[in-house]
């Protein structure tokens, strides 16, 4: 049982304050085997899992992306007549500290940069999974990723290198931009590979003012995001991965969002789109 704990507001009588936990969630420090360290975000469904275990909702960022993904996971599951989503796993992974985004781990763990996106990819397949396993059963068939900004760009790199790892991939605000679009070249080499014997799903999401600043205000930012392209990056791509026929393909503009407004409407989307697809008998 949680205990009240006392707080003093200045000019207002001391309120008894309670700490506020998210339903079913757990937080679990990990290491992988190189030293590195990770802090896992796991909630796990009450009900009985379905006969195949339960879909897994990954999200890469995970200290600043788990919350809200939870939130709307559970709204959207307590009406799955009208959504179609039912209980699923949804896992965080993030590193140790207070930020919400680790700008040098997620620069090792999400940038394919001297194989950094590879080692992260197996470590989630053969290693984090396994530790989900031990708390659930999962549905290995029906595992999804999502990311944000360099995650977007991560699950767009796990769609062309593993397309058969994970069903679903959302790719929100994807930095399509980095390092002169190199994620062209390896989208080229998926195009080119024999096509899967089920066409893996993609949503790309980005915000309507992410490629759009104020010149006079902050000339230097709005440069840099016409450097980028967000919304003509995403859009092109979107358009060359339907027109190819082996990925099924999602596109949405978030109007009047930008590049961190968008978080939520990303991930409510992204838990309609992963886990509103109906398990296949």
């Amino acid at each position: 049982m949680l205990r009240p704990e006392r707080s003093a507001f200045a000019g207002h009588e001391a309120l008894a304050l309670r700490p506020v936990e998210l339903p079913h969630a757990h937080s679990l420090d990990f290491t992988a085997r190189n030293g590195a360290q990770y802090r896992l975000l796991v909630a796990i469904p009450p009900e009985p899992a379905p006969p195949n275990g339960f879909p897994v909702l990954i999200l890469v960022d995970g200290d600043a992306l788990f919350p809200t993904a939870l939130s709307a996971a559970r709204l959207q599951a307590a009406r799955p007549e009208v959504t179609g989503v039912g209980p699923a796993i949804i896992l965080g992974i993030g590193y140790p500290g207070a930020a919400p985004f680790d700008a040098e781990r997620r620069r090792q763990d999400l940038l394919p940069t001297d194989g950094g996106a590879e080692r992260f990819l197996d470590l989630i397949a053969d290693t984090i999974l396994a530790q989900i396993e031990r708390l659930a059963p999962i549905d290995r068939a029906r595992l999804s990723l999502a990311g944000h900004s360099f995650g977007g760009l991560f699950a767009l790199y796990a769609l062309f290198t593993r397309p058969g790892l994970f069903r679903s991939h959302v790719a929100g605000s994807p930095s399509i931009w980095w390092d002169d679009r190199v994620i062209l070249t390896t989208r080229e080499r998926f195009l080119n590979s024999p096509a899967a014997a089920m066409s893996p799903r993609l949503l790309i999401t980005v915000g309507g003012e992410e490629q759009s600043g104020d010149e006079q205000r902050d000339p230097q930012r709005a440069a840099r995001l016409r450097m980028a392209r967000m919304l003509d990056n995403a859009t092109e791509m979107a358009e060359a991965l339907t027109a190819s026929g082996r990925v099924a393909c999602e596109h949405v503009v978030f109007a009047g969002e930008n590049h961190i407004s968008v978080l939520p409407a990303m991930l409510s989307r992204a838990v309609a789109f992963t886990l509103g697809e109906r398990e296949t008998p």
